[in-house]
């Protein structure tokens, strides 16, 4: 695996999130950021392979570690917080009728 081709992606999906903005549904940031962690899950599984098969460099284990790992810890949270943006909001439409 290209270590830069994976920062590339993993840059890529940073760039995409945008708390600040919703989407098209109450949902969409929500259920993009959970795509884009299932992708990083995906990576993070495929470096660990490599590791367990004794075929992973230092730098595919750093970049798991320092990179893949944080980047998903923080988009959960990311998700986690618009799962509770998509309840405030439900609250507020059904206070509204």
């Amino acid at each position: 695996m290209d270590i830069n081709e994976l920062w590339d992606e993993v840059n890529t999906y940073l760039k995409q999130i945008n708390i600040d903005i919703d989407g098209e549904h109450i949902w969409t940031n929500y259920q993009t950021v959970v795509g884009i962690i299932l992708r990083l899950q995906e990576i993070h599984n495929q470096l660990a392979l490599l590791e367990i098969a004794g075929n992973a460099s230092t730098e595919v284990k750093r970049f798991r570690t320092m990179i893949i790992d944080p980047t998903i810890e923080r988009l959960e949270k990311v998700a986690s917080f618009e799962s509770r943006k998509i309840t405030g909001k439900q609250i507020e439409s059904q206070l509204e009728r």
